[in-house]
């Protein structure tokens, strides 16, 4: 399951559009227990498409968003009786 995952989520990153990246990192944070590519891939993006200036004028955009996706499914995750 990680495995289709991580595949997944790098050919989104590298040929789909943003928005896509996020629903299969969302879906990855909620079906594999720790995954810590999110994070990873916040950082692939921000070395990939990022800008000196940043997205919305923040440097290393993607990473924080990574990184708050991966906190707000952790927590919900918790939450949830599967």
């Amino acid at each position: 399951m990680r495995l289709s995952f991580t595949i997944a989520s790098i050919v989104s990153l590298i040929f789909l559009p943003w928005w896509v990246t996020a629903l299969v990192l969302i879906a990855g944070c909620f079906f594999v227990q720790p995954f810590y590519e999110c994070i990873v891939f916040g950082i692939l993006a921000d070395s990939l498409y990022g800008t000196g200036w940043g997205f919305h004028g923040v440097p290393y955009a993607a990473t924080l968003y990574a990184l708050v996706i991966f906190l707000v499914v952790s927590f919900i995750r918790k939450r949830l009786a599967w």
